[in-house]
């Protein structure tokens, strides 16, 4: 049994296409094809249908998934307990963060973290989405929940509250708490299930805007209110908050239990957890 053959599969199983698989395992088309062949010939049995809209798997590839699944989870349990004793303050450390938590902490402070490490190298993916720890896609995930993964270990570093933002010369002008006002809200999301928020339920959106920088550089322009990230836009001199904070979710850094004892790994942990405490303990809500 060659296990880089079931990696084939497990692949080729996941994946939308055959093209798909061959551009995520860094290989052609055609050495995909025949490590897929290889692996049925070997265990006589077909895996896959073959058909004009791509590969779907037999009853056989079915049974064959369920035990491949088992077999990846003990291989990466294995890599997952030896990089837990590495004891290195040196190599690779994945990071997945939302873009707007990597703004205002990475770059004031991440020389700090250079200098007293340099042989400490990030992989910082920008991400909302819940990187999977277990196949370390990231070794530290920081995370808007209430409800982290049972069996995920780390630790909670502050409250993400948002409140309604405009410069004084849109207040002025607009008057956004008159029921008859002319103010207007920098949106996001879905159009379709957006609602005001703040208090401002008789403002209409003047736009939808999924990024968080843009929504500020509306804001500071005059063209809207924005409902911001209080620890941002509390740093910004144009910007007057002008409702209470609202509390959506709890931040918190994630690792996997196998890697606390992970020197550079805790290092890089600890740099966020001392990071995220200065940044909400200096623009609290």
């Amino acid at each position: 049994m060659d296990w880089d053959d079931y990696r084939f599969f497990l692949m080729v199983a996941r994946a939308p296409s055959i093209r798909a698989a061959a551009s995520k395992l860094g290989v052609s088309h055609s050495t995909v094809l025949r490590r897929v062949d290889r692996l049925e010939d070997t265990l006589g049995a077909r895996l896959f249908e073959r058909a004009s809209g791509g590969f779907s798997l037999t009853p056989a590839g079915e049974d064959v998934l369920l035990s491949v699944k088992e077999i990846e989870e003990s291989v990466q349990s294995i890599d997952r307990s030896v990089t837990g004793r590495d004891a290195s303050l040196e190599g690779l450390v994945r990071v997945s963060m939302p873009e707007v938590m990597a703004h205002p902490l990475l770059f004031p402070d991440l020389s700090k973290l250079k200098e007293q490490f340099p042989n400490i190298n990030l992989e910082i993916e920008l991400s909302y989405g819940l990187s999977n720890l277990h196949k370390r896609e990231a070794d530290i995930a920081i995370r808007f929940t209430n409800s982290p993964p049972d069996d995920l270990v780390g630790r909670k570093v502050g409250e993400f509250a948002m409140a309604a933002y405009a410069t004084q010369t849109y207040i002025d002008e607009h008057k956004p708490s008159n029921h008859d006002s002319t103010a207007q809200l920098i949106a996001y999301g879905n159009p379709d299930v957006w609602r005001p928020r703040h208090g401002f339920d008789h403002l209409s959106a003047m736009g939808f805007f999924d990024n968080i920088s843009l929504q500020i550089d509306l804001a500071n322009a005059s063209l809207g209110i924005g409902s911001l990230p209080v620890y941002i836009a509390d740093r910004e001199p144009k910007l007057v908050r002008i409702s209470e904070p609202t509390m959506h979710r709890d931040i918190w850094v994630l690792y996997h239990t196998d890697l606390r004892y992970t020197s550079r790994v805790r290092v890089v942990r600890d740099f966020f957890v001392d990071g995220f405490a200065e940044l909400f303990g200096n623009y609290a809500h």
